[in-house]
């Protein structure tokens, strides 16, 4: 009678111990994961920070603080660079792995969704027998450590190595297949439900991503849910097409050469599928969504080159990038965190006296990015339907507006502020059946939108 008390209380106890070491919350879709983060949600995040290439942004709480409370932003590429962090035995090293670890918890725990993308070998490393155990190694050391860990997290291997490059289109095709395969089985073996993320970089990415086999029949757990954890991504490029050639009135014959361009990763020949285009593509042939995990324009080139863009070419790139991922229902990693985090002050750049060029770059990227998060926040709801259309004066304002419409009401008019948050200092007078007036008290200057069933209007406070 004892022994079975025992073997009861074992029994639970390690059950209690599996139940700790599954995700704590339900399977995201890979759709819902996409729109959890949305456009323009994309911040990437090197670790460690890369010198080499001036991606300095030493990891802070506060830089996500920041950009979720001020700019809508809930997710990001967190780039895990490996190749220095192993043992004379080629083991990861647990300390990295903790420190790691801890990064994502504060994800998680602002619910932000993350691609731990992690880069396992240097750029040049030959993909030799040797290198590939070890990535294989690494690779089921990371998919047990974070098995625990919100569904929030997806994880992609990333293949970044010029091993490859003697390899023609086939062979260096059916050895991208191999290995996949043998991540794949690695990482479903301890995350069953987990979002996987394929990606192959440099000279891998010569072999079409859409001609691969993912997300791989032969995947070890089948089921009719396995095969749908799986999202891919794809890299644009700094600058895609002639950008600095835009200007505003352009012709709509060689704007549409240039979107093409765009979507094409800079390429014009029409016969060839790549970039965004070929993400498409495979999205259309396996209904597997995809992510763009890397574009950025020309702000970062060095000031005079015969490539640098004026800010009004780099804004009309970003919005024309951005607008193209909410059309297509997707998400785009854009703009690289340093370009608006000042490492030395540990805050958001702001503007004074002796701003750079670059500097105010990368306020106006902050301002076209916030409006289109907060328009698609405010008005995602608002798309399907007929935009009703207001007219309101004065805009700016200083405590009061008028709105003119067909037949409007009072119950249905809502202000938010540009964090999404509803206000409600303000008083509404009907003036008649298609006027309404509203009277603000003690609201700061600011930017503001009014909202009612059909329509999202953006209004200016001046005092």
């Amino acid at each position: 009678m004892r022994l079975k008390k025992y073997i009861t209380i074992i029994i639970l106890f390690l059950a209690a111990f599996g139940m700790a070491q599954s995700p704590p919350d339900a399977p995201l879709t890979p759709q819902e994961w996409i729109d959890k983060m949305g456009i323009g949600s994309w911040w990437i995040f090197n670790i460690p920070p890369d010198e080499d290439t001036n991606i300095k942004v030493n990891y802070s709480s506060r830089i996500l603080d920041s950009l979720q409370t001020n700019f809508c932003i809930n997710g990001g590429r967190l780039h895990w660079v490996a190749q220095d962090m192993y043992d004379e035995n080629g083991e990861l090293l647990q300390e990295a792995i903790n420190n790691l670890r801890k990064i994502i918890d504060d994800f998680m725990e602002r619910d932000m969704a993350i691609s731990l993308n992690v880069q396992f070998l240097y750029n040049d490393a030959p993909m030799t027998e040797k290198n590939r155990t070890k990535m294989k190694n690494a690779w089921a050391k990371l998919s047990d450590e974070f098995k625990d860990v919100s569904h929030n997290l997806a994880m992609c291997p990333v293949i970044e190595f010029h091993g490859w490059a003697d390899l023609d289109k086939t062979a260096r095709r059916d050895s991208l297949n191999e290995l996949y395969h043998d991540l794949t089985i690695i990482f479903r073996e301890k995350n069953p439900t987990r979002i996987m993320s394929y990606k192959p970089w440099g000279s891998a990415r010569r072999a079409e991503f859409y001609t691969l086999d993912f997300p791989f029949g032969n995947d070890p757990l089948p089921g009719e849910n396995n095969q749908f954890y799986y999202v891919a991504s794809f890299s644009g490029s700094a600058g895609m097409g002639d950008w600095n050639k835009w200007y505003e009135g352009m012709p709509q014959s060689e704007l549409d050469r240039l979107y093409f361009q765009t979507m094409n990763a800079g390429i014009s020949d029409t016969s060839k599928i790549y970039g965004m285009n070929a993400a498409i593509k495979f999205r259309d042939e396996t209904g597997i969504p995809f992510w763009c995990d890397h574009w950025r324009p020309n702000y970062h080139k060095a000031a005079g080159t015969s490539k640098q863009w004026s800010m009004e070419q780099n804004l009309a790139y970003v919005e024309f990038f951005e607008n193209k991922l909410l059309e297509i229902n997707s998400a785009g990693a854009g703009l690289q965190t340093r370009t608006f985090w000042d490492d030395e002050t540990d805050d958001l750049i702001r503007l004074n006296q002796d701003s750079s060029d670059a500097d105010i770059m990368a306020v106006k990227f902050m301002e076209l990015l916030h409006n289109m998060c907060i328009d698609k926040k405010l008005g995602t709801d608002l798309l399907k339907n007929d935009i009703q259309k207001i007219e309101v004066y004065p805009n700016p304002f200083i405590d009061k507006i008028t709105l003119k419409g067909k037949k409007l009401r009072k119950k249905e008019i809502s202000i938010y502020d540009v964090l999404g948050n509803k206000i409600n200092n303000f008083t509404i007078k009907k003036i008649n059946e298609d006027t309404l007036e509203i009277h603000f008290a003690n609201i700061n200057k600011g930017l503001f939108f009014v909202r009612n069933k059909k329509s999202v209007i953006k209004i200016i406070k001046l005092k």
